[in-house]
């Protein structure tokens, strides 16, 4: 079972190894409502393993800390556990896409431009059961996907997955972390039918969930080459 939105308050880790970065992000999640305390770890793998035992509601941690197997798994086992992870990442270049398609995690996050208002909104989506990606991560990620599909009138897509012009647009949606009303509200359709498109996507991607058919996206260049 998954974590659920604790209403006393929030229980959050950090797994940040540079102590800049880790002081930062712990004074910012702080700062924000509703978070009722801040586990900040002495890096180590063995560290990260002893926290299955126990239950945060949300693990912040830095995807370049992660570069190890041993590490990974870690990563793997308090996702198992049903606990949100969230990763920050140093832009596009910093997604190891084959291992995140496999790690669990529920959101992504820019370093660059990160704030309190992001981490807000990030902590919040993740700690729901929502995907998030960081706006900037998203913008980074479609910048780099050369000419738009869209302006093309063929189908686009990986080999063996076919997307339309329509369905690649509702995905890049759901990629910036809008949620079904959301897309239906800026597409102009109805809610039903972004139902419809989504589940398009994911049978053509071979996804069962929303999450890893962001990360598939990634991997097989629908959002970046």
């Amino acid at each position: 079972m998954g974590t659920q939105p604790n209403s006393a308050g929030l229980h959050v880790a950090l797994i940040i190894q540079n102590t800049i970065h880790r002081y930062g992000i712990e004074g910012m999640i702080r700062s924000l409502d509703g978070i009722s305390s801040v586990h900040s770890a002495n890096f180590g793998v063995d560290e990260i393993r002893t926290w299955e035992r126990r239950q945060f509601d949300a693990v912040l941690a830095s995807a370049d800390d992660l570069a190890t197997d041993d590490a990974r798994d870690a990563i793997r086992g308090l996702c198992g556990r049903g606990m949100r992870v969230l990763l920050l990442v140093d832009g596009p270049d910093g997604l190891d896409v084959p291992w995140l398609a496999q790690s669990g995690a529920q959101g992504f996050v820019d370093w660059a431009g990160l704030e309190p208002r992001i981490l807000a909104d990030a902590v919040t989506d993740v700690t729901a059961g929502k995907f998030y990606v960081s706006a900037t991560l998203a913008r980074r990620l479609l910048g780099r996907a050369g000419p738009n599909p869209l302006d093309s009138a063929q189908p686009w897509g990986p080999a063996g997955a076919t997307l339309t012009p329509r369905e690649l647009q509702v995905l890049r949606l759901v990629a910036q972390g809008l949620s079904n009303k959301q897309v239906s509200r800026q597409l102009q359709i109805s809610e039903h039918g972004v139902k419809r498109l989504v589940g398009n996507v994911l049978a053509k991607l071979n996804c069962p969930n929303r999450t890893l058919a962001v990360v598939r996206a990634m991997e097989d260049g629908l959002l970046a080459v």
